[in-house]
């Protein structure tokens, strides 16, 4: 919360009833509170009441902040639940939806990996394919080339890098397919564009600059990718663990999604470690939340919580994570790295395909997340074959 001055901030507590000023202001002075930094969407919403006027002559004024909750409705955007490859005459069908993307008109790109394709859908759930094979027809060569689709990213100028075929490729909006980095050969090797080698890389994401950072998930490493091609490696050392550190001695267990933030962090879904881990621009890892036990502590403080397989991450422009959970769950971090948990549930019980409100709906393997710009969610939800939306109710 911050005060009149925009110097004068205080923390209020849940429940709290008043609260007094850091700085004492005399009666008829001007005042203005106002919120500045507040639970994430889909969890709580707070507002002022009476935030601005003047203080009174008991040098008392009444300000009210409420905060209420907020539902998250899961809806099924495209898919028919039915995951098959090339089925006859239905453009709609995914096969292992993955990674997504969206553009600057509410439509989402979705890696369909199995289908081998860029698929796209609008706003209104329309289906067609972008680039690479169509279902229910018989693919081309260069259909065929373009393999697997693991997950996809945007960039400021519109252009999609691909991640699949332990490549790196590149998207004109136009649909022309260039690789970045990489071969069909797996391998561990540094270098510019094909000199650089993969194996199994999973997910990517791209910063304001138009660096790419990948997620080498059987490499164990965290790799980057300059606007020239150049790939190094910026974390891991290629062995299994859970290590934090200086980034190159750091290890990860089956790295999957990655996200970075306005300040250029990046935050890798550490799948099989169970753990969201925080690689910083001057090169240290340390682990953002989750605990690496079996035990199921819930929401709560960053190492404290729960985070049960997490794929793929996404940030929006608050720099609050949204993490998408193999084992069914979306969640929300804050800056803080409070966990929260938006939809879904765990157990045999919440493997499904059930739309509705928050713990109500259940998922089968949520893979890829990401946010348009209104902040609503697009869960990749890969064994049921759907794309599923989250809205604020």
């Amino acid at each position: 919360m911050t005060l009149s001055s925009g110097a004068d901030k205080l923390a209020v507590l849940a429940g709290a009833t008043s609260f007094t000023l850091p700085t004492a202001l005399l009666a008829g002075t001007s005042y203005s509170v106002r919120i500045s930094d507040q639970p994430p969407r889909f969890t709580q919403h707070c507002a002022v009441a009476n935030g601005s006027g003047t203080i009174g002559n008991a040098n008392v004024t009444n300000v009210t902040v409420t905060c209420t909750d907020q539902v998250a409705l899961v809806s099924t955007l495209a898919g028919t639940n039915n995951p098959t490859k090339f089925p006859i005459g239905l453009p709609s069908v995914f096969n292992e939806p993955q990674g997504l993307a969206v553009d600057a008109s509410g439509n989402v790109f979705v890696a369909d990996r199995h289908n081998g394709r860029i698929a796209m859908i609008t706003p209104t759930g329309t289906v067609s394919t972008f680039v690479g094979a169509t279902p229910g027809q018989a693919p081309t060569d260069a259909e065929r080339a373009f393999g697997y689709a693991d997950d996809i990213t945007r960039d400021q100028n519109g252009n999609f890098y691909v991640v699949g075929n332990n490549m790196v490729r590149k998207i004109t909006k136009d649909g022309l397919i260039t690789t970045v980095a990489g071969t069909t050969e797996i391998g561990y090797a540094d270098g510019t564009g094909t000199q650089a080698r993969f194996n199994t890389p999973l997910g990517i994401t791209v910063d304001t600059a138009g660096n790419l950072y990948v997620a080498d998930t059987l490499n164990l490493r965290i790799r980057k990718i300059t606007p020239a091609g150049v790939v190094t490696t910026v974390a891991g050392n290629g062995s299994r663990g859970m290590t934090d550190g200086p980034a190159l001695q750091a290890s990860f267990d089956n790295p999957y999604g990655v996200a970075v933030d306005k300040a250029g962090n990046v935050f890798v879904a550490d799948t099989m470690n169970n753990l969201i881990r925080k690689l910083t621009p001057d090169g240290i890892v340390s682990t953002f939340a989750g605990h690496n036990s079996a035990t199921d502590a819930g929401d709560g403080p960053g190492l404290q919580a729960t985070v049960s397989q997490p794929s793929g991450v996404a940030v929006d422009t608050d720099n609050n994570l949204y993490v998408a959970e193999l084992a069914g769950k979306v969640r929300t971090i804050t800056p803080s790295a409070y966990v929260s948990t938006i939809a879904g549930q765990y157990g045999l019980n919440g493997f499904g395909t059930v739309d509705g409100i928050g713990s109500v709906a259940t998922f089968r393997t949520p893979h890829g997340i990401t946010l348009d710009r209104a902040g609503n969610i697009y869960i990749g939800d890969s064994a049921t074959g759907r794309v599923r939306k989250i809205v604020q109710q």
